[in-house]
């Protein structure tokens, strides 16, 4: 590694620390330096605070990491394989499948099944939504060998999504919709100690999965045919993105709702801390900027000193979207 690139990861993991504490003591319910210090070091100075701190703050603060970078990875992962640097995880169309399983949950009260109007069966209804949609993908992709086609395929996917949502909102309650409006949101509070456990673990095993096959994918910004010259499986590769990015973003969906932009822009923020597109860099570069998104947007949204909470996906799309904006225009100059 670089001596450059290690004090980049030297600032990165010290901005990381300082973010982590702020958010971990600063909210509707603030916490003195003194206090929050004895409560880390496991003096239960008071049993509210420490459940604030522990039991509320701590597992948010492990989801949001985990999604900024799972996500983060999955852009990545995406933008390397159709080399656009306007794509982003959700191309795939998984977060719309998400969206209309829930949807069917939760407008059509779909309750004959024991538990699944729960948080349980609404994450199983994503889970599901997703799975489906990634299903499909590869079934596309076995058939037809046409990384392009799945762009299609998302986009109808979304439309075809959007439009049965049209027609459920017509028929159902007010509560119905206000309910799914608020998972689409996007939430990082953890209902379920096994949702904890899952980003917790599964994200860095998905990271160490991929760094695996850091050298193919870096064949794959020179082109496909560098690939096939190396004597590596061209499809192979692909389905092996494919999955990875449909698993991470399916789970991550299922856990916190769809969070807009995330997996968009956090591979262009690390390209440009970097700079560089050589992926043994990024990788963990994502692994890192991701998390420190995530946690500095969770913070963002817990407007401090006031009870109320700012959805996610508002502050994600205050940033993504201009970004997003200067992308194209940077790109149609080139």
């Amino acid at each position: 590694m670089r001596k450059s690139y290690g004090l980049h990861y030297t600032v990165l993991i010290l901005m990381l620390i300082l973010i982590s504490g702020l958010n971990l003591r600063i909210g509707s319910v603030w916490i003195p330096w003194d206090m929050f210090l004895r409560i880390l070091s496991g003096d239960e100075v008071s049993a509210s605070l420490h459940a604030i701190v522990w039991q509320y703050r701590f597992p948010k603060l492990i989801v949001a990491f985990a999604a900024g970078s799972g996500l983060g990875l999955a852009g990545l992962l995406m933008q390397t394989m159709f080399r656009n640097p306007i794509v982003g995880p959700y191309v795939l169309g998984l977060s719309s499948g998400s969206g209309l399983a829930v949807a069917l949950v939760i407008m059509l009260g779909l309750s004959v099944l024991p538990g699944l109007q729960s948080v349980y069966g609404i994450s199983m209804a994503a889970v599901a939504g997703s799975v489906a949609v990634l299903s499909f993908n590869l079934f596309l992709f076995r058939f037809l060998r046409r990384t392009e086609v799945l762009l299609i395929a998302g986009l109808m996917i979304g439309a075809f999504s959007g439009a049965i949502l049209s027609i459920l909102s017509v028929y159902v309650p007010a509560e119905k919709l206000q309910r799914y409006f608020f998972w689409t949101m996007g939430n990082l509070s953890v209902a379920q100690p096994v949702f904890l456990w899952i980003l917790g673990l599964g994200i860095p095993l998905f990271f160490l999965l991929t760094a695996g096959r850091i050298k193919y994918l870096n064949l794959l910004l020179l082109g496909d045919d560098y690939v096939r010259s190396a004597g590596v499986d061209l499809n192979r590769l692909h389905l092996f993105i494919i999955l990875i990015s449909g698993i991470i973003t399916g789970l991550i969906t299922a856990v916190t709702g769809p969070l807009a932009f995330v997996g968009l822009i956090i591979p262009h923020i690390t390209r440009m801390v970097f700079k560089t597109q050589l992926l043994q860099y990024l990788i963990p570069g994502v692994f890192l900027i991701g998390g420190i998104f995530m946690v500095a947007t969770d913070l963002a949204a817990q407007l401090p000193g006031h009870t109320g909470i700012l959805p996610v996906n508002s502050i994600t799309a205050l940033i993504g979207a201009p970004l997003v904006v200067h992308l194209l225009i940077r790109n149609l100059k080139q």
